[in-house]
């Protein structure tokens, strides 16, 4: 099922760590992407402003990889850097709704703990008599014993941590990336900045993922 795509203005750009966009035989390496479109690198455009070509997508951004079919509208195209700005005209259903969820994730936090609460109450309903305590004697610290679904609570807040982290890179994106920086004097600056922040960031990332942060 295919699903309209509408645009919207300001959305935020996210750099992509690797991506292309195939039409045909032509393949388009990306620069950044938005909750609305694309932003490539095309020596020619694959049609006029305006019209529409469909594509097949692939990318990684942000540790997550996207990869789907998408009717694209040209937006514009630029000769002199050859840039060709794109945006969606429809989409697979669930794809719209992962790559705005990838993009608004605080819209998917109150329903994780709406269920996370649904859960807790279903197991408090249905939960047998507790067990009898232990004698004295064999009865253990509570403090070095964590109640029971302490995982899972602690699983849901890095998902939550994840997704603000993920927010955060696309916010800072947008002001510092060497793509939607400012081209005035305090460009060099900004460009500084996003390399030296970007990397903690990441760094940040990667440890909520489980993984060794690069270049540690």
């Amino acid at each position: 099922m295919r699903s309209p795509f509408f645009e919207k203005r300001r959305q935020l750009r996210e750099p992509v760590e690797s991506g292309s966009v195939r039409v045909g035989d032509y393949i388009m390496p990306l620069v950044n992407w938005s909750q609305n479109g694309l932003l490539m690198h095309a020596d020619d455009p694959p049609a006029q402003r305006g019209g529409r070509v469909s594509a097949q997508v692939e990318l990684l951004s942000a540790g997550h990889r996207f990869t789907f079919p998408a009717e694209l509208r040209v937006v514009r195209w630029q000769p002199e850097s050859h840039m060709l700005a794109a945006s969606y005209v429809c989409l697979d259903v669930p794809e719209a709704r992962r790559i705005a969820t990838h993009f608004q994730p605080r819209i998917s936090r109150p329903h994780f703990i709406a269920d996370r609460q649904a859960d807790l109450a279903a197991k408090a309903s249905t939960a047998e008599k507790p067990p009898p305590p232990k004698p004295e004697g064999t009865r253990k610290d509570a403090q070095s014993e964590p109640p029971g679904g302490e995982d899972t609570v602690r699983l849901a807040d890095m998902v939550i941590a994840q997704k603000e982290v993920a927010a955060l890179k696309v916010a800072f994106a947008r002001l510092f990336h060497p793509d939607t920086a400012v081209r005035d004097e305090s460009y060099p600056l900004r460009v500084e900045m996003f390399k030296q922040f970007w990397a903690v960031l990441e760094a940040a990332d990667s440890r909520l993922k489980g993984r060794k942060p690069s270049g540690s």
